[in-house]
């Protein structure tokens, strides 16, 4: 390995991947990758069914736990980030959705040059090949595969015909039409198998012998000159290592791990680093303005299960994993969700407030097998989600330890907003499946067990709400970083990941990252055809 490079990223998750790639994409710049996980050759990462296993053993997963919330009962709410090439969207559902364009204008609105709605779509098109091909709002060509969800479970349908009844509309797709709506999922799949930003961009381009990537290698600390950022220290093996960057180093840790590294190197609210005893090199509110979408689920049993239930027979899904390795068809290349549905719970809204996400069987449900083990009891669930939270948390550090986790504090529902626009939301899902086509579905409601009131669905929210997973914001465009992503006060140094988006979108927030990893690779190019 050499010790030094003209870049280094620092993450090898949906946007590391990215960027390592595009800028090894010009052979006189040498790039060096820094992943603290390791490879994403296990089948349980790429066929779809085995997710259920990743998350049960909390395989290549960090393992945080954000501190006890307040407004969740003072539960420590899991907060679950992949740990292997490919990050987080190596262990999620692989839903592919943009949010909406006003979030982005808003983001423009708020001082973010070049990320308005317009600015940003020349680059969601670049990443993805859509299955329906190359359109004005979509891309026919791009790395990363994206298609429809498929299943063949009668559920999702009584959900749409429910949709219906109460007057929501049928979007054809959420990311080329307004979101608002019910439709199908889009998931980053290719040929049955789980598409990640590591299998579409890093692997082809590892062929390059001036990409250098480096798994199991975590970062410790950022070296500065000045303010000038010219290395990293990182632990591998158990050893200590240094590398050096001429041009820049990108960080794409994340929004829990990329604060922490740059508070522990000094950049960060100098009240708090200065409790820890560690030098402030520049004072940002590194950390603060953490956003993440809180959503919980409600529960029915369902008296005839459904073809998920069939599938988790044991001979069954040892069938099912083997087809979809082999040959990418089957149920193995499916989950129990299918639909989504975003919503306004009040007209007067510019964007959807509430998403509903649905899945087709119990929470956790485990194999089974005649006189062996019993079957579980099969469900189905909605969960109201809220998109635009009013509240903030934070990331702070624990100690000086760079091993030591990152402190989460979420903060969910501590704006007063925040618990009535999910109460609303609730309410609607609850109407949905009072509607004939879920009902003659249904069992009994099972979690909770009773709704007599707004006050029971309040006290159920704050029992068992969790999040979805979406963390953002720690380090903002226009509070940390510039709109170009530059660290502000710092030369060589930028945010790229979901730590640097201002607000959160209006859905998943993993298609988002992919754009910004797409554009921020184009400005650390164009600055070093001008430097």
């Amino acid at each position: 390995m050499k010790q030094s490079y003209d870049y280094i990223v620092v993450g090898a998750g949906s946007a590391g991947c990215v960027v390592a790639s595009r800028l090894s994409e010009n052979r006189n710049s040498s790039v060096l990758l820094l992943e603290a996980g390791g490879y994403d050759r296990n089948p349980l990462v790429r066929i779809p069914i085995g997710l259920g296993k990743l998350h049960q053993h909390k395989i290549y997963d960090w393992g945080l736990v954000a501190e006890p919330d307040p407004g969740l009962n003072g539960r420590a709410i899991p907060a679950r980030r992949g740990k292997v090439l490919g990050g987080s969207h190596a262990i999620n559902v692989m839903a592919f959705t943009r949010g909406d364009r006003v979030d982005y204008d808003l983001w423009a609105r708020m001082g973010a040059e070049g990320w308005s709605s317009s600015d940003v779509l020349p680059y969601f098109k670049r990443c993805e090949t859509w299955q329906e091909g190359e359109s004005g709002w979509r891309g026919g060509a791009g790395p990363l595969h994206v298609e429809f969800s498929h299943s063949t479970d009668p559920l999702f349908e009584a959900w749409l015909a429910a949709a219906r009844e109460l007057g929501y509309g049928f979007t054809r797709d959420f990311n080329r039409d307004t979101p608002e709506g019910f439709g199908i999922i889009q998931k980053k799949m290719w040929k049955g198998r789980r598409d990640t930003t590591a299998t579409s961009h890093l692997r082809p381009a590892l062929a390059r012998s001036n990409l250098f990537l480096q798994t199991r290698a975590q970062v410790t600390e950022i070296v500065f000159k000045g303010s000038r950022a010219v290395g990293v220290r990182y632990v591998k093996d158990g050893q200590s290592a240094y590398a050096a960057a001429e041009r820049e180093i990108i960080m794409c840790a994340g929004a829990y791990h990329t604060p922490h590294l740059l508070m522990l190197s000094g950049i960060g609210p100098a009240k708090h680093l200065s409790t820890l005893g560690i030098k402030t090199l520049i004072d940002l509110p590194v950390g603060k303005n953490l956003q993440d979408h809180i959503a919980a689920w409600f529960n029915w049993s369902r008296p005839r299960p459904g073809h998920f239930h069939r599938t988790m027979r044991l001979d069954r899904a040892v069938l099912a994993m083997i087809r979809a390795y082999l040959f990418g068809t089957g149920p193995g290349t499916m989950l129990p969700n299918y639909l989504f549905g975003f919503v306004k719970t009040e007209p007067s809204l510019e964007v959807p407030d509430i998403e509903f996400m649905f899945r087709a069987t119990v929470g956790e449900p485990h194999l089974w097998f005649p006189g062996f083990r019993p079957a579980f009891e099969d469900g189905f669930a909605i969960r109201p989600t809220l998109l635009h939270p009013k509240s903030r948390g934070e990331v702070v550090l624990r100690s000086t330890d760079p091993l030591d986790p990152p402190s989460i504090r979420n903060g969910f529902l501590q704006h007063p907003d925040d618990l009535t626009t999910l109460v609303r939301g609730a309410k609607l899902g609850l109407d949905l499946a009072a509607r004939p086509p879920v009902a003659s579905l249904a069992g009994k409601l099972t979690g909770p067990s009773r709704i007599e009131s707004d006050g029971d669905i309040e006290q159920w929210i704050r029992g068992t709400a969790i999040t979805a997973n979406h963390p953002c914001g720690t380090c903002a465009i226009g509070n940390v970083v510039d709109s170009r992503l530059s660290v502000l006060g710092t030369s060589s140094l930028r945010i790229v990941d979901a730590s640097a988006m201002p607000t959160i979108v209006s859905g998943h927030i993993n298609a988002c990252i992919i754009m910004m990893a797409e554009k921020g690779s184009d400005m650390i190019r164009d600055h070093a055809k001008l430097s």
